[in-house]
């Protein structure tokens, strides 16, 4: 298994409990950089619908579905254009019911829309 799928998959495990072999990967996306200097590699992957998870307290705030038609529909993403230490960034950012999704994963679900050639 390449190091990249390995780390998306020790990653999911640790911050929302799900056991790697329930995964099956379907994609990789380019690389995102963050505002504050890091660089993630989104990986894609499918859980069987009735698969149960947690958030680790540790790790994540909350977790919530949104159906992926919702998720992939450009219109509901805005940008917001930021300065952190003297330079400019934008990024995106939405509302799923009481949810703000914003920064890197509103970023990462616009890019897979645009990726799967939707058009805003």
């Amino acid at each position: 298994m390449p190091p990249l799928i390995a780390a998306a998959l020790r990653e999911a495990q640790e911050e929302v409990a799900i056991p790697p072999e329930c995964v099956d990967i379907i994609g990789v996306l380019p690389p995102v950089d963050s505002v504050t200097g890091f660089q993630v590699t989104p990986v894609l992957g499918v859980i069987p619908p009735d698969l149960h998870y947690h958030a680790s307290e540790d790790e994540v705030a909350s977790v919530f579905e949104m159906p992926l038609a919702e998720a992939l529909r450009l219109g509901r993403y805005h940008p917001l254009d930021i300065h952190r230490r003297g330079d400019s960034h934008r990024v995106w950012l939405s509302w799923y019911q009481h949810y703000f999704v914003w920064g890197m994963t509103a970023g990462i679900i616009r890019e897979l829309a645009l990726q799967v050639g939707l058009k805003p």
